[in-house]
């Protein structure tokens, strides 16, 4: 169900700088923390929630390594490749960079959100 924290959500993923991926990072896509209310809408998407294995590799990967909810994925994953500290390596760049304090600021941000 969408709401007024999601609609604040995706105002706060919007203003984010943006990135031409090329989708070719999934094997940066492992444990990750997000707030309550990303971690709700993800299980409200797929109905269930997710549960990791020892390989560490995201669960919500499909077969082909592609994000299975990229639309809602939470601010930390919106963030890679954006922030000086996390540079693609596979060359995307962003149109600007973000700082460390930055995306803490926003990480934070959302967790105020969440009703953190």
């Amino acid at each position: 169900m969408t709401g007024p924290r999601d609609a604040l959500l995706d105002a706060l993923y919007n203003a984010l700088p943006t990135l031409r991926c090329q989708r070719k990072c999934q094997e940066s896509c492992g444990p990750i923390v997000m707030s309550r209310r990303e971690w709700e809408r993800i299980i409200e998407r797929i109905g269930y929630e997710p549960v990791g294995d020892e390989t560490l590799i995201c669960p919500l990967l499909d077969q082909h390594g592609r994000c299975t909810v990229y639309d809602i994925r939470p601010l930390i994953c919106r963030l890679w490749g954006t922030v000086q500290k996390m540079k693609c390596p596979w060359g995307c760049v962003p149109a600007e960079w973000l700082t460390d304090a930055q995306a803490h600021a926003l990480l934070r941000q959302a967790e105020v959100i969440s009703g953190a």
